[in-house]
């Protein structure tokens, strides 16, 4: 009996145990739709003619890490200073919130983006958005960008890419004017946006260029390069950047040719006219070209793929008259670069008439 009752008051104990472990473990139950999204992070800006862009990323989670299904749009927190002795460790005044609707599914719209017009020349502007889940279920605010606004410049004009054997060479003429018709009487730096053709994004070259001509000499050969220009203004700290130039594409390469053949000779024999030179010397020699005029002035390329031995043999038929022979050298740059023509040969073609053997 004994053993019964005290076997008995160990499972009681044990069992005691567990509902305080198992209580003790357990959170208070959460409502359905209670839980707020994560809070946004990546709030940027770009100037635009018209004011400023905001863009950010919608985000798909609630801040316990369950998928965020439904969102009813953003508030948009807005400061407006003076940019001149503005305060900028000072808590922003954000005005009344801006309701941003959003009707789509968090996880089929990557980026949201804003455009605020509203923006005035010589004021500072801080923005903070906030993710509205539903009634009173509202993120924490996003990351806080700011930004000192003035109307941006024209984009510059007269752009070109010129190639040279070791880079390429930009330039422009700085713009006169800002977009709002207005003389520019401020110095502007210029931003240089690169990218290769066929793929690859564009993407600003480190530094502002305060001069209008940029040599860019972090390019490879064979590779051809798209490139944009536009003027930035520094206003109380902030970068106020113009649209781009139009994209002008360059390839860098060798654009040195090879030096002219030498010793031209033509002799004619049995088998036609051959052609003799001496040998060029350079490294990146891809062969020669041969050119022959005929008694009309009439100019013939005799090879479509430069030879590389100097020597080529003419098998025309050619009518009696004189021929002018002479070659160029081609490199193997892309495109090839051709060297100015040899020396001429003079052959005279002398065909025998009928009766006069």
């Amino acid at each position: 009996m004994s053993v019964a009752i005290k076997k008995g008051l160990t499972i009681a104990v044990f069992a005691s145990c567990i509902l305080l472990t198992s209580c003790g473990s357990k959170a208070p139950p959460v409502p359905p739709g209670t839980i707020r999204p994560k809070s946004i992070r990546d709030l940027s800006y770009r100037v635009i003619p018209e004011g400023v862009e905001l863009s950010w990323s919608v985000p798909v989670k609630n801040i316990d890490g369950s998928p965020l299904a439904k969102i009813r749009g953003f508030q948009l927190l807005k400061a407006e200073v003076p940019a001149k002795g503005a305060c900028l460790g000072c808590p922003p005044p954000f005005g009344r919130p801006i309701d941003i609707p959003f009707e789509a599914r968090p996880e089929k719209t990557r980026r949201m983006v804003y455009e605020d017009r509203t923006l005035r020349s010589g004021m500072r502007y801080t923005y903070r958005v906030r993710t509205v889940k539903g009634w009173l279920n509202v993120s924490d605010p996003s990351n806080q960008v700011s930004l000192a606004w003035h109307v941006p410049p024209s984009p510059p004009s007269e752009f070109m890419a010129q190639p040279s054997k070791n880079g390429i060479y930009l330039s422009w003429q700085a713009p006169v004017k800002w977009v709002d018709g207005r003389p520019i009487d401020r110095k502007l730096l210029f931003r240089i946006y690169k990218c290769r053709t066929g793929r690859g994004r564009w993407r600003a070259v480190p530094g502002l260029v305060d001069s209008t001509g940029y040599f860019d000499l972090a390019v490879k050969r064979g590779i051809r390069y798209r490139y944009r220009v536009a003027a930035v203004f520094l206003y109380y700290g902030s970068e106020i950047e113009g649209a781009c130039t139009h994209e002008e594409v360059a390839q860098p390469g060798d654009l040195t040719p090879p030096a002219a053949p030498r010793g031209l000779v033509a002799v004619q024999s049995t088998k036609g006219v051959e052609i003799l030179w001496q040998e060029n010397t350079e490294p990146d020699l891809a062969g020669y070209i041969v050119y022959r005029r005929d008694p009309d002035g009439l100019i013939d390329r005799l090879n479509h793929r430069p030879v590389y031995m100097p020597r080529f043999l003419d098998r025309t038929i050619l009518p009696s008259g004189t021929y002018i022979y002479w070659v160029t050298a081609i490199d193997q740059a892309c495109p090839p670069n051709e060297s100015p023509p040899s020396g001429t040969a003079r052959v005279e073609i002398v065909k025998a008439r009928p009766g006069n053997r």
